[in-house]
């Protein structure tokens, strides 16, 4: 006859005595994550808005200069006119590279893709590039006449 299940030792596992039961071990509480599905970039001072200011204004002025200044003879006017807004372009763009930048830093900082942002970045700064070497030259050509 084999020994019976001692009733003490039964006592002891049924009130935890000995070793913990499953349902009485402490577990860390869950920790609620929070996913922002589509995170948009806003920063303190939104450069894309001054850009964009900047350009408009540009080509306000450019396309009122011609028909304010009445003194002076009118290929001088539009070529300043056109010199300030293919200036107005150039900043724009520089000042768009410059926010491109700190959103291509921020989308690296939360793991997202920045490739877009980086191909924008390096076209406007090439854009730009050839603005001011087109503006240069035009320069460089109105004084040689």
């Amino acid at each position: 006859m084999q020994p019976g299940p001692d009733s003490n030792s039964q006592q002891q596992q049924f009130w935890g005595e000995q070793q913990n039961s499953p349902s009485l071990q402490q577990y860390p509480p869950i920790q609620q994550q929070v996913i922002i599905l589509n995170p948009k970039y806003q920063p303190e001072l939104n450069l894309r808005l001054i850009s964009t200011g900047i350009l408009i204004l540009g080509i306000a002025i450019s396309i009122a200069l011609p028909f304010i200044g009445i003194e002076e003879s009118g290929s001088v006017l539009f070529q300043i006119s056109a010199y300030i807004c293919c200036s107005s372009f150039i900043l724009a763009l520089l000042i768009d590279a410059v926010y491109l930048k700190g959103k291509s830093d921020w989308q690296t900082s939360i793991g997202m893709s920045n490739t877009w942002s980086l191909v924008s970045l390096v076209l406007s700064i090439l854009f730009a590039l050839g603005l001011i070497f087109i503006l240069v030259l035009s320069l460089i050509g109105d004084q040689s006449i």
